[in-house]
Formats: C-alpha cells, sequence, structure tokens
C-alpha cells in the first residue's frame, strides 16, 4: 500500500456548484511527488475547475485539501502560491508593461537595503531563462515584445522561482512551436526528477502519452478512472471521456430537407488562425462546427461576423459575394452572430430587459426625428417574453439579476428581432441547466422550421451531434472532415479533433 508520506496532494470529497450547474461532484483526486499526471476531459468536464479549486482562485462548497498531508484552506491565490501550487492558465497572467525580469521575481525581487538590487536580479534572470530554453531573451526586455511561446516559457521560469512544488499546467503547449514544447518537455522531466509534482491539461492526448506517468479523466464533474499510462490504451481513454449515449433531449430533431444556399464561404483565411476554410449553409440546415480550444473555430466566426478581418477569401450571401467589414455589415446582410460570453459580449447587463432586447434592432423601432416608437418597442418585447418564455418580472428588469437560461433566451431574442437569414450561434447553451437547454434546442428548431439557417458551435459532442444535419470538424484551423447525418461516431470526431 503506497504511504501517505509520499503524497504531495490529496483532493477529497470536492464538490462546487455555480448557478444552474453542478460544475464538480464529489471529486478525490491524489498526486504523488514527482509524479506527472495527465488531466483529460471534454471542455466542460469540470478539469478548470478542479484546477481553480486547487489554485485558490475558487472555494469548494465541500471537500477537504490535503498538501503533504496536511489539511490546508485556499483562499486565494497567493496563498496556494506560498504552498508551493502555481498554476500557469492558458490566459497567461505575466504584466506586459514590465520586463521580463520583474515579471519573474515580481514575488520577491532582490534588495539592497531599499534599494533594487539590480545586478542580483539581471544575474538571476539569466540563469532561469537559460533554464527553461530562453539564454538569447535579455533580462530588461519587455514581456510585450516577446512572442506568444516566449511568454509561455517566462511563466514557467515564474514558477522556477518560486520554489514550485506542484505545478499545473492547462494547455500549455497550444502556443508553442515543436522546439519550444521539446524544451517544455524536458523542463517537466527535469522538475519530476527534483520531486516536482506536476498537472498537465492537455486536449493533445499524443503529448499526455509522452510526457505522463499517470492519467485522470474527468467527464460531468466527475473523477472517472485514473490509471498508469501504461496500462490504459489512448482509444480507451476517448471513449471514457464521452461516455455517454445520445440525450433524449434531441428527440425532436428534425432533418432540413435540401433549401437554397444562404451562406457560402470561400477559402477564408486568416493569418495564425484559420485557414482556407470552405463551407456552405442552406435554408433551414443546421451546420455544426466542432473543435477543442485554440483549434480557430470562434475566430472562424468573428471573421464571418466582421469582428475581426480575414486575410484571404470570399464570403457569399444568397450568391452574391458581400464585403464584411464589420457587424454592422453582417447584419445588413442577413447574418447575426451569438458569442460564446453572452455576460461579457451579448448582454449590457446593468440595463433592462427591454433595452436588451431592442438594442441589435433599434433602427426598426425608429420613427421621424430618429425618436423610438415605444409602443411598438414594448409589443415586439412583450412578444419576445411570451414566445421564449423569458421568466421576468417585468420589461424594466435588469439584465444581470437573470439566471444564466434567461439570459441566454434574452441574448438569442435580440438577435432574432434583427430577422436573420443566418444565425451562428457559439456555445449557445454553455452555463445553463437542463431544462434551459431543452428550451434554446426547441428555439433552434422553431428557427429551423422557418428557414433560418443555423451555423452552431459547440464544445459538447452530444449537443452538436443532436442538434444538426451536417458537421464539421476544425482542428489547427483547418477543417479536417465533415460528417453526414448518418453513421455518425462521437469517438472518432473526438480523435479527428485531437488529430489522434
Amino acid at each position: 500500500m503506497e504511504s501517505m508520506r509520499d503524497q504531495a496532494l490529496q483532493l477529497i470529497g470536492i464538490d462546487k456548484s455555480f448557478p444552474g450547474v453542478h460544475a464538480l461532484k464529489q471529486v478525490d483526486f491524489s498526486l504523488r511527488r514527482g509524479e506527472v499526471r495527465g488531466l483529460v476531459g471534454e471542455n466542460g468536464a469540470g478539469k478548470s475547475t478542479l484546477m481553480n479549486v486547487l489554485g485558490g482562485v475558487l472555494q469548494p462548497d465541500a471537500g477537504h485539501i490535503l498538501i503533504d498531508g496536511a489539511q490546508v484552506t485556499l483562499e486565494t491565490p497567493a496563498k496556494a502560491e506560498k504552498r508551493g501550487i502555481s498554476f500557469i492558465h492558458q490566459e497567461l497572467s505575466l504584466f506586459e508593461n514590465l520586463d521580463v525580469a520583474t515579471n519573474i521575481f515580481i514575488h520577491n525581487l532582490p534588495r539592497r537595503g531599499r534599494l533594487l538590487d539590480n545586478r542580483k536580479l539581471y544575474g538571476e534572470t539569466r540563469e532561469i531563462l537559460r533554464r527553461v530554453g530562453l539564454p538569447q531573451i535579455r533580462p530588461g526586455e519587455l514581456v510585450a515584445n516577446l512572442r506568444l511561446g516566449q511568454r509561455q516559457l517566462v511563466e514557467i521560469a515564474r514558477c522556477l522561482a518560486q520554489k514550485v512544488k506542484i505545478l499545473i499546467l492547462d494547455e500549455p503547449t497550444s502556443s508553442l512551436t515543436s522546439q519550444e514544447t521539446g524544451r517544455l518537455f524536458e523542463i517537466v522531466t527535469s522538475l519530476k526528477s527534483e520531486g516536482v509534482s506536476v498537472i498537465f491539461i492537455s486536449h493533445r492526448l499524443d503529448e499526455i502519452f509522452r510526457i505522463c506517468g499517470s492519467i485522470t479523466v474527468m467527464r460531468d464533474g466527475r473523477n472517472i478512472k485514473t490509471s498508469d499510462i501504461a496500462e490504459i490504451a489512448l482509444p480507451d481513454v476517448v471513449r471514457l471521456m464521452i461516455g455517454r449515449e445520445m440525450s433524449e433531449m434531441y428527440a425532436h430533431k428534425r432533418h432540413a430537407s435540401a433549401g437554397k444556399t444562404l451562406l457560402e464561404v470561400r477559402n477564408l483565411s486568416r493569418s495564425g488562425k484559420f485557414s482556407n476554410v470552405s463551407f456552405a449553409l442552406r435554408e433551414g440546415e443546421s451546420l455544426g462546427l466542432y473543435g477543442l480550444m485554440g483549434s480557430g473555430r470562434t475566430e472562424l466566426v468573428r471573421a464571418i461576423f466582421g469582428l475581426d478581418r480575414y486575410d484571404a477569401g470570399e464570403i457569399l450571401v444568397s450568391g452574391t459575394p458581400v464585403h464584411i467589414r464589420s457587424p454592422q455589415d453582417a447584419i445588413s446582410c442577413g447574418i447575426s452572430l451569438i458569442t460564446e460570453n453572452r455576460r461579457r459580449e451579448g448582454l449590457d447587463l446593468i440595463h433592462s430587459v427591454q433595452s436588451n432586447l431592442i438594442l441589435a434592432s433599434i433602427d426598426r423601432f425608429k420613427r421621424a426625428f430618429s425618436l423610438l416608437d415605444r409602443q411598438r418597442e414594448r409589443t415586439v418585447c412583450q412578444g419576445n417574453i411570451a414566445k421564449f418564455d423569458i421568466k421576468t418580472p417585468s420589461l424594466h428588469q435588469i439584465a444581470k439579476n437573470l439566471s444564466g437560461g434567461n439570459q441566454q433566451k434574452v441574448v438569442i431574442a435580440k438577435w432574432i428581432n434583427t430577422e436573420p437569414k443566418v444565425l451562428i450561434l457559439d456555445e449557445p447553451t454553455r452555463g445553463i441547466d437542463v431544462g434551459a437547454k431543452k428550451e434554446i434546442y426547441g428555439i433552434i428548431d422553431d428557427l429551423l422550421s422557418s428557414g433560418v439557417g443555423i451555423f452552431l458551435i459547440s464544445s459538447e459532442l452530444a449537443e452538436i451531434n443532436g442538434l444538426c444535419d451536417r458537421l464539421l470538424v476544425i482542428r489547427k484551423g483547418r477543417i479536417v472532415s465533415e460528417h453526414g447525418i448518418e453513421a455518425r461516431s462521437e469517438e472518432r470526431m473526438l480523435s479527428e479533433a485531437m488529430g489522434v
């Protein structure tokens, strides 16, 4: 039996809920000293939530955390760092306006009396930069001047300077070159030999099998299985990640008959984001786009909607080439986009439900001298409330006070008020409960019945598989496969998205 003294970390019965979402369900997770553990699961499986609990970003609703056998409370990231826990998020936390040396030693800047000891600071920085494979970077270089991959390695250098005991790496190779990835693996191997424990979160299973000694699979907020890498095969990991049948929530899915082409994209490209993407969307058809984080899926739809520029390619609406350089151009062409972050980009949280419902279609309510027809505005908004069953005490309710599901229905209604031909839905059910999901699926079905073309982006395989007539899989900015309605395999789609 493994000695408790070998345990660097124990998470026992960790439970965490958010409004409408039970994110972690009595999760147990342990890690030995010097162990490199792969942590995998579909988007939304609970990986990041569990690591945010360990990193002091979130507080668990129940459960215990033990470090080196002693129970601890990690109220903040700073307290986690004092315990030797370093969490490198996919979104880096460096200060771009400061130099490399200050970023690396920001928590422990060397001083001589009251003055900063620059000689010691720069000397130690050069040594640690050599250790992470960046000997060419000057300690005084601004972080803003570094490439993204170099910044990732500087973040790792900062962890090494803090005498890390447990290092959490969240998708660490997503912005690294193959050479930088190789250097990262050398660092991980070196840390392992020094007794540092590493949690390696990645969708790239080939990397997990290359660098990790063990693997934990999470699904639906639970630890499904933990195994030594030598005792599990890659296809088994994929099956464990999916682990479910198609939900009855999609039982009423309609299949589109061939309609006229509404939207066509030809060889659309944006440097570093996506390349030579082509597809067509027909009237009354639901087309799905499945890809993992960093695959280029969101960047693609942002370009189609005019939020970002594309470098090359062509967009056609109803057979006519169009030039979309702004969201207003897209709306004029009959294209609407529901973004993945409803609270930041989809809603004006401090204004009323009524204000949000007309925000994208306000020109429809203008009379002479740009005055608004308030009566017509109220009538349309009341119709939205009834049609989409938006639960709100009044049209004057502030949007931030609605539940997540009702917020999302307000966002959908807002864009439907623009009378789109094509509606792009990016993660339309993220963070909402099952009941609200089913209601939104009904709204999507009604839109399809009315002839609207739906372009759906989702991280949930069951959702995108159940709602869409055709599916595209995107990886590293390229469409790698297309699937019709027959003989669709979630396992195959996930493998294609991962490149395994």
